[in-house]
């Protein structure tokens, strides 16, 4: 019982001081379902398909949402959490925080990840992280599975998704001044997570601010058969926004957001076997974003609204690792000229990173007219390096002399990837065509130009970078279908193609990494897919049902291919980033909802993946198998699957939910790559229980409660590199005032 009374204990505390400020708390709207209105998931506006607002059920995409509340009731440690009951939709984990998004199988660059419409990717990383967006900011999440490179570009090519913040309200009419705000605490005995979240929102007529601040500290979490090293975080949010309504009709919005993490653990990449062990940790991961909105409405034109948007992140990183050997394990791990006596060899090495983006967005959406819409913008960023992307290696032989100290301490400085320039200019146009009240086609084109500078530079000692130009142009477009036969059934297809550019380390890194020595590829094209999604929409009463199914076919897709050794690779396998791979994608995904009985809910997900890589020749290439034109395509979830029931109190705003996550066991395991380590096992299938119950207290308190795990499974995701949590008790208490 320590672990959960060591959770409850800062949480009781809390609870108290927050009900002590109760009688200034407002009578709030309660955080839970409206038990008074029928299902209605199907007809939600979204925002992320198009680059404009339309309702769930008209797009002919595949679509899925998280609402405030949603989020607020799964009180999910990292975004990344609550991702994973969505149809579609996985996680790449190596840690509690450390959680990538996976979109019908891909993952990483090949994924976009967007704040408020703004793109976290970049054409320096390995795809982002939507753990630097701390979850109690986050206002709503919507996912786009499938090619969305019309509206977003590159990086679209699996799928985007968009992680929309809260937005700021100026004074309501006939009032001239005010502030409201809300504060909330949590945490989870498992993951020994605790942390909380307060913001206050005042207004002045037409200003309206908003200034919040969360902070989260977890410490080893806890499998259901041991405590998992290396697994502990802290972190800390801040965010200041302002809107100043100029006019009724035009309307300025400014934000600065702040994240900071330090010592985030990465157990799923560390080793440890007799002889040798390694680490790997973020010593610390921050991110700044600052930007200047102007929306303009036109009440009496052709014009629904225009938008111009400027904006600027930065992100500054320090990926450590530290390395342990004993003498023993030197030749395994290409360790000579030791000194005399060595008895072991502790290596730590920090990989610094750091990249400034600035960007602008103009857009202009025309209004629904009786038989089209359209919008058509310009997008624009550059990603600009300072240097920074450094690794600094500090040599300890201990044993040196008959002591086991420090001896002696090398330093050398590397740099993996150039400085340079990154640059994209992109436009494009998207419209639907309203052919009858019951016929839709959405149409879309998107034309892009990348230029990449990378500056000349030095390597290492005796070796170094070449000044290297790279451009590329992309275009890209879009076919949609909807077919309303009856008011409550939409069928739609969609064809759809996407690319990604290759990133800065596809072109030019040049470096140690997991497999050997990895040189860059100037010549590399674009990777390119073509996706075809038949879609159903159905919602009689309180039913809703949407399900997809869906092939993509994939060309040019990039991987490491072994090349002669180069004198940098100092004797180490060395690779070289080819488009090489023909490839694709098909499967199904379903989520319903039933009301029964007005107080009961029923909700259910279910999503199937299989992917193949479909080249004889990439298959010979890569894993040295002649003949064979079918291989599994590595990193492809299983059949995975949600259930749930929950009661709405008929009386009172509270619910109690039980629900269960499933997945198959991974079957389709890539083939094993000559000279390099890989797992063969098969993941075992598994099935979770979790509970979770909530009330809005009469002061205006919200409390939520659950348990994770139920049944202490042990079990591992998919794509996941480590055991899940054990059997967790959670809660979260938040109020408005």
């Amino acid at each position: 019982m320590n672990g959960p009374l060591r959770f409850l204990r800062p949480l009781m505390i809390a609870t108290l001081l927050m009900l002590a400020i109760a009688p200034v708390a407002s009578a709030a709207t309660s955080a839970f379902a409206d038990t008074t209105k029928p299902v209605t998931f199907l007809k939600e506006t979204v925002v992320t398909g198009a680059r404009y607002p339309r309702a769930y059920y008209e797009s002919p995409q595949a679509l899925s949402f998280l609402s405030r509340g949603q989020l607020r009731e799964l009180s999910p440690m990292v975004i990344g959490d609550a991702l994973q009951t969505l149809p579609g939709v996985d996680n790449s984990k190596d840690s509690p925080w450390e959680q990538r998004v996976v979109l019908r199988g891909l993952s990483g660059q090949r994924v976009l990840v967007l704040v408020d419409g703004m793109p976290m990717n970049s054409a320096r990383g390995n795809g982002p992280h939507p753990s630097l967006v701390a979850t109690p900011m986050i206002d709503r999440v919507e996912v786009v599975r499938g090619p969305s490179s019309v509206s977003y570009g590159s990086d679209a090519i699996g799928g985007a998704l968009n992680i929309i913040t809260r937005d700021v309200q100026s004074a309501p009419d006939g009032v001239s001044s005010g502030i409201k705000g809300s504060a909330q605490i949590g945490g989870g005995s498992a993951d020994h997570v605790f942390g909380g979240q307060a913001e206050v929102r005042p207004y002045f007529g037409k200003l309206g601010l908003q200034i919040a601040g969360g902070w989260n500290k977890a410490n080893d979490f806890e499998t259901p058969t041991t405590t998992v090293a290396n697994s502990s975080y802290q972190d800390w949010n801040g965010a200041v926004n302002a809107r100043y309504d100029l006019d009724r009709h035009l309307v300025l919005r400014t934000g600065y957001q702040a994240y900071r993490a330090k010592d985030i653990g990465i157990p799923g990449l560390s080793f440890a076997f007799p002889g040798a062990s390694q680490d790997f940790a973020f010593r610390y991961y921050d991110r700044d974003l600052i930007h200047v909105t102007l929306d303009q409405h036109y009440p009496d034109s052709w014009l629904e609204n225009t938008r111009v948007r400027i904006y600027s992140q930065r992100e500054r990183r320090n990926f450590f690792s530290t390395e342990d050997l004993s003498a023993a394990a030197f030749p395994t791990f290409g360790v000579f000229g030791a000194p005399p006596g060595a008895t072991s060899r502790v290596t730590e090495q920090d990989r610094f990173f750091d990249l400034n983006t600035l960007g602008g967005q103009v857009q202009l959406t025309s209004k629904k007219h009786e038989g089209y819409r359209w919008t058509f913008g310009v997008d624009a960023a550059t990603d600009c390096t300072s240097g920074n992307n450094i690794r600094r290696r500090a040599y300890h032989f201990n044993g040196v002399g008959g002591v086991d100290s420090t001896g002696t301490v090398a330093l050398r400085t590397t740099q993996s990837v150039p400085n340079g320039s990154f640059e994209s200019y992109g436009a494009y146009f998207q419209n639907e065509w309203y052919l009858t009240p019951q016929w839709t086609i959405a149409t879309g084109v998107r034309g892009t130009r990348y230029k990449y500078h990378a500056k000349a530079g030095p390597l290492a000692p005796g070796f170094n970078f070449a000044d290297r130009v790279t451009r590329n142009d992309a275009l890209s477009g879009s076919l949609g279908l909807v077919w309303a036969p009856q008011p409550d059934l939409h069928l739609s297809a969609n064809v759809s193609n996407g690319y990604r550019q290759p990133n800065a380390q596809d072109l030019y890194f040049d470096g140690a990494a997991s497999v050997g020595f990895v040189i860059g590829n100037p010549t590399l094209s674009p990777e390119k897919a073509v996706s075809y999604d038949l879609g159903m929409r159905w919602g009689p009463g309180n039913v809703a049902i949407s399900g997809n199914v869906f092939l993509t076919q994939f060309r040019d897709l990039i991987d490491a291919l072994r090349v002669a050794s180069v004198p940098e690779a100092q004797g180490q396998p060395t690779y070289q980033y080819a488009n090489i791979a023909k490839a694709r994608t098909y499967g199904v995904e379903v989520e319903a909802e039933a009301t029964v009985e007005r107080d009961f809910v029923l909700r259910g997900t279910v999503a199937s993946t299989v992917g193949e890589i479909t080249s004889a020749d990439a298959i010979r290439i890569l894993y040295g198998v002649p003949g064979q034109d079918r291989a599994p395509l590595g990193g492809v979830p299983p059949c995975k699957g949600s259930m749930s029931v929950r009661w709405n109190a008929p009386s009172s705003p509270a619910f109690v939910e039980l629900g269960s996550r499933w997945s198959w066991r991974t079957n389709r395991l890539p083939l094993p790559t000559p000279g390099v380590t890989q797992t063969n096992e098969f993941k075992e299938e598994w099935i979770a229980a979790d509970i979770s119950g909530g009330v809005k207290l009469p002061s205006g308190q919200r409390v939520v409660v659950g348990v994770r795990n139920l049944a202490n499974t042990v079990y591992r995701q998919a794509l996941g590199s480590l055991d899940e949590p054990g059997r967790s008790f959670y809660g979260t208490l938040s109020t408005n005032f």
